[in-house]
């Protein structure tokens, strides 16, 4: 029996070991008694761990360890060591605010870690917590008043470009977008919309910037670094500013595992629709019929379709032959707008994985996005995003980090954009009052050709179905790095890493439509891979009251991008999407790309009694693009700072203080082959290609485009760090702009490139942070607010003035001596002296051209965010500001010309009595009677009416002014137009629709709720949080028409302030929830 005795203990004695126990339970506050989550528990030399939860509790299990210490981390306070014993069951933990603790650590150029405090130049962050609940399918669109200096304009698709400037523009016809850092990988900036045009002159389709498909819930920190002080050490890619993105990894404090699950579905809709008229239909001059040709032969109904312009008859139900050629009604569809819409649904989830040790960790995440858009079968997109990051200690001293980044996406359907007879969305603009998805379906005949209309409409129906596109896009972003401590303090960091994105694509118009009879179909493929080789040595050193930080460092980057575009733009058959179902193909294009720049590069970070600071920079590139002669470039910076409130005894006011300053350059360099011209594909004659000489001159002695930059600023925390200030002055100039100019056809060229020209900005910016409650009641608020203004000191000898983009009689231009972006175009003459609006004897207005109507740049940018939080309960919000700048609206110039706009309801009904009732004459109403007599009812309104107005006269030099009288005093006069008349004259009188585009928009809202630990942890859920979210939800103040968003914009490029076939403003409404097991 005591053998049988023994025999049992020793099989059980692992067991026994196994399942001991010693549970240490708890809560942790602050020492205003308030509960803190996610506080790291870690037994002290082993890997055993946990966190708190929601209302701070915790329980960790020290398995056979009956003593010890326990360490309690978190962050902004003291870290605090507790012992205990196999008698301690119960520790409850007050930790303390530290002000060490609370010193910023962000992370700068080169993915280098730096102490905030001892900074000589401006750098912000991002709230990337926001980005992962009011969420957006294209995440740049919610940086949006995110920081101070970046004015930020959303993509007006879910898949289209955004536009991101920071510190204003530095290159007139260049690309102005930051350069984008993803976990230490330079990655491409340009836009999607490069080829867009304003209306049918280009391809049309915006395909998104390549890297608005990160997913928002891979992101730990996003730190912008602003201008040429920050970036300097990218050199010539630095020249407008740096957007560092570092991805999540494990944190360590716990051995476990855990998963992170993030689930949001959001419905999108249209949050207003134009104002239009529905009270007149199709016709001319206040008729449905002019003549016998609007009359249909057969049954001798008015055709309708006859007509572009709603400037007929009033709605009086009424037969007519409609649009699809079957027996209507003439009356108005009050929904046929929005009938085109539809309500949009995306659907996000991600999981995450993690695990995290002494010696290594772990991440890794699933994201898939499926959603659509506000147009049926339009912006369908369907992503998945993986990301995995991993790190080794491989010895004490060697540590590997892996990151690894894949994205797939498909889009189905990108709308066209502008203009374009493709766009379906852009048909509003000339969408009759009496059509409506009745007379427009079906949208073709029975040969399958479209059914044609007057003018510039197209059936959108036909846009929606018969046309289609989609592209498919891979994309790998790819880290190694290793981390070698060679000796206390030098440090070695080698890193290869790179970028693959490869995008088929497909286009195809089926045969028939009006615009296009034909049809066509197109493929294009491109590859892009950049790979970035670099090796920094880093040395850091305290000597009593000197430090010092100083890195060396070499880099080689690459790019290559190859890829083929080929279009057959005569279809045999229709539905059939192939190259081979094309008689006619336009010319091959060969699309290549390649470049690489060799770099060496240092810094050295000098202090003193952790008060006196000096940073210097520099660095040196060699571009392949540039000529073998002349392609060594040096960037260097230099900057101090000084923190004053060291020289302040201590406080309870002032916290701390500092003032900084630097100097820097950086460039912009080339792009592929602009120094040596070469031979390009000319076309195809008889199945044999054939060549033809490039039109653009290029020039050997091309020079980088070179910023220099000086900056001041002054950072101030109050009141135990409850207030934070940052406040900074910069000015820049930008040389040796990259321009492409016209030159004369007899030199065999149509342009050269060349190094001319400068722009300058100037400008302010300033944050401001506060912690206005911080007990059970928490409200923070976070302020920014900046002003740029970007100024053309120069362009090129005897060029004053260069167009950068234009519709009609519309031009965004950049003029020497004159902020970027005036717009020209043509305006109403007006009396020299007065002001007063000038007309024309018949009543019709008097303009000139190329008259100033206005400046895309505004005065100031901003944005408000508040926090609030209670019991579990938080309540956020983002308002942003954009006050100032100009936008032409082509839109509206074209609903007024057609008449479909509210707007040309006015003198209607008194010209119809005028003219078709009372039967007076253009005399009449212009207050002449038949017998040159005052005609006696001249005070009642016959029409429409340029108010208090003149007739313009010419003197003898040809200069125009108001009619006057004897006296010298203006004769307004009342000269009633047909407000037809008056509506088509708004396509000349351009400034009517030009407009200030300020705006105030509730940008974001997030309502959510955590769930308490009580009652999810027998479930094992360790923390819930449920969201309601909006985006977009409300334009507070605005003075662009209804229908017109003041961000609207036919490029992300330089030419802003003109809008033409926007999309209808949007908004966002979802709900959110996030768990942690």
């Amino acid at each position: 029996m005591e053998k049988l005795k023994l025999s049992l203990i020793l099989l059980f004695f692992p067991l026994i070991i196994f399942s001991q126990k010693n549970i240490i339970k708890g809560k942790i506050t602050d020492k205003t008694g308030e509960p803190l989550l996610g506080v790291s528990i870690l037994l002290k030399g082993s890997q055993i761990g946990t966190t708190s939860s929601l209302d701070g509790n915790y329980s960790i299990n020290t398995k056979d360890k009956t003593e010890g210490v326990l360490i309690f981390n978190y962050l902004g306070f003291a870290v605090k060591n507790v012992n205990f014993t196999k008698n301690t069951k119960d520790l409850t933990i007050v930790l303390i605010e530290s002000a060490e603790q609370l010193e910023e650590i962000v992370v700068t150029a080169l993915g280098i870690n730096r102490d905030k405090k001892s900074l000589s130049y401006s750098t912000q962050g991002v709230n990337t917590e926001d980005l992962t609940e009011a969420r957006s399918s294209n995440f740049l669109n919610a940086l949006s008043g995110k920081a101070a200096g970046v004015q930020i304009t959303n993509s007006s698709t879910p898949t289209g470009s955004t536009r991101v400037i920071i510190r204003g523009l530095t290159s007139i016809t260049g690309n102005n977008q930051p350069l984008y850092i993803l976990d230490g990988v330079p990655l491409d900036s340009s836009s999607g919309d490069a080829g867009v045009s304003v209306w049918n002159e280009g391809d049309d389709i915006d395909l998104g910037s390549p890297i608005s498909g990160i997913n928002p819930d891979d992101i730990d920190s996003i730190q912008i670094l602003k201008g040429a002080n920050a970036s300097a050490l990218y050199g010539s890619r630095a020249s407008n500013g740096v957007v560092i993105i570092t991805t999540k990894k494990a944190k360590k404090g716990t051995s476990k595992i855990n998963v992170n699950v993030n689930s949001n579905m959001s419905v999108v809709s249209n949050r207003e629709y134009p104002n239009y008229q529905y009270s007149y239909g199709a016709g001319n001059g206040g008729r449905l019929v002019q003549n016998t040709g609007q009359l249909d032969p057969t049954n001798g109904l008015p055709m309708v379709g006859s007509y572009n312009r709603a400037y007929g008859a009033p709605f009086l139900g009424q037969q007519v032959l409609d649009y699809n050629g079957t027996v209507g009604t003439y009356a108005p569809d009050i929904n046929n707008v929005k009938d085109l819409y539809q309500t949009g649904v995306v659907n996000t989830n991600t999981f995450a994985i993690s695990r995290a040790t002494d010696k290594n960790t772990l991440r890794f995440s699933y994201g898939k996005t499926i959603g659509d858009h506000v147009i049926k079968r339009m912006e369908e997109i369907n992503r998945d995003n993986i990301a995995l990051r991993m790190s080794q200690d491989i010895t004490d001293k060697l540590r590997a980090n892996v990151s690894f980044i894949y994205t797939h996406q498909k889009v189905n359907n990108r709308m066209y954009q502008n203009g374009s007879n493709r766009n379906p969305a852009n048909n509003y603009m000339y969408m009759l009052p009496n059509m409506s998805q009745s007379n427009l379906l079906p949208y073709k005949d029975e040969n399958n050709e479209a059914f044609q209309y007057e003018g510039d409409f197209n059936n959108p129906y036909w846009n929606i179905f018969e046309n289609s596109n989609q592209d498919v896009t891979n994309r790998v972003v790819a880290n190694i790095t290793l981390n070698w401590t060679i000796l206390k303090g030098l440090k070695l960091k080698t890193r290869i890493n790179g970028a693959i994105n490869n995008v088929d694509r497909q286009e195809f118009n089926n045969k028939g439509a009006d615009y296009d009879p034909n049809g066509l179909y197109r493929e294009v493929n491109t590859s892009r891979e950049n790979w970035n080789y670099e090796a920094i040595l880093n040395y850091t050193k305290k000597f009593n009251d000197l430090s010092l930080v100083s890195l060396i460092g070499v880099n080689r980057f690459d790019v290559r991008t190859d890829g083929n575009r080929l279009t057959a733009i005569s279809l045999f058959e229709r539905d059939i999407m192939s190259l081979s179902n094309g008689d006619e193909f336009a010319p091959e294009i060969f699309i290549n790309n390649n470049k690489r720049i060799n770099s060496v590069y240092g810094s050295v970070s000098l202090g003193y009694q952790k008060t006196y600071f000096l940073d210097f920079t520099a660095r040196n590139d060699w571009a392949s693009t540039l000529p073998a002669s002349n392609n060594s470039y040096f960037y260097p910076s230099v900057g101090g700072t000084i923190l004053f409130s060291e020289f302040i005894p201590r406080n309870d006011i002032l916290t701390f203080g500092k003032i900084r300053a630097s100097y820097a350059q950086v460039g912009n360099d080339t792009g592929f082959n602009q120094i040596r011209n070469s031979y390009v594909q000319g076309g195809n004659y008889n199945n044999t290609d054939w060549v033809a000489l490039e039109r653009i001159r290029k020039n050997l002695e091309l020079k980088p485009e070179l910023t220099s930059s000086t900056e001041f600023g002054i950072e101030a925390k109050f009141f135990n760090n409850r207030i934070s200030f940052d406040g900074t002055y910069y000015k820049s100039s930008t040389n040796n702009q990259i321009i492409n100019v016209s030159t004369t056809p007899t030199s065999g060229f149509v342009g050269k490139f060349l190094n001319a020209g400068e722009i300058q900005n100037e400008g302010m910016e300033l944050f401001l942070s506060a912690k206005l409650f911080d007990k059970k009641f928490k409200w923070s608020t976070d302020i920014n607010w900046s002003k740029n203004e970007s100024f053309v000191a120069s362009l090129f000898d005897g060029v004053e003035s260069r167009l950068i983009r234009s519709w009609f009689n519309v031009g965004v231009f950049a003029e020497v001596g004159e902020p970027f972006g005036n717009i020209r175009g043509n305006s109403q003459l007006v009396d020299p002296e007065t002001g007063t609006p000038l007309v024309l004897a018949n009543g019709r207005a008097a303009w000139e051209s190329n008259q100033l109507l206005g400046n895309a740049q505004p005065d100031w940018i901003g944005s408000i965010r508040n926090s609030f939080s209670y019991k579990g309960f938080s309540l956020n919000f983002l308002v942003d500001v954009k006050m100032g700048g100009d936008l032409y609206s082509g839109t509206m110039a074209k609903t007024y010309n057609h008449g479909v706009h509210a707007g040309t309801l006015e003198g209607r009904e008194e010209w119809l009595l005028s003219t078709l009732i009372l039967g007076e004459n253009n005399n009449e109403r212009q207050g002449r009677g038949l017998f040159g007599n005052n005609y006696a009812d001249s005070d009642r309104p016959k029409g429409r009416i340029y108010e208090n107005s003149a007739l313009g006269v010419q003197d003898a030099d040809g200069n125009w002014a108001a009619e006057r009288d004897a006296n010298g005093e203006i004769i307004y006069t009342q000269r009633w137009l047909n407000p037809q008349v008056y509506g088509f004259d708004g396509l000349q009188d351009q400034r009517r629709f030009v407009y200030d585009a300020s705006y105030v928009k509730l940008r974001e809202v997030t309502f959510g709720y955590n769930i308490p630990h009580r009652l999810i942890k027998k479930i094992k859920i360790k923390n819930a949080k449920i969201s309601v979210v909006g985006r977009n939800l409300w334009t507070i103040y605005r003075n662009t028409p209804q229908g017109i968003d003041p961000e609207s914009g036919t490029t992300s490029g330089n030419g802003q302030g003109i809008e033409f076939g926007s999309f209808l403003p949007t908004r966002t409404f979802g709900m959110n929830v996030k768990l942690v097991f």
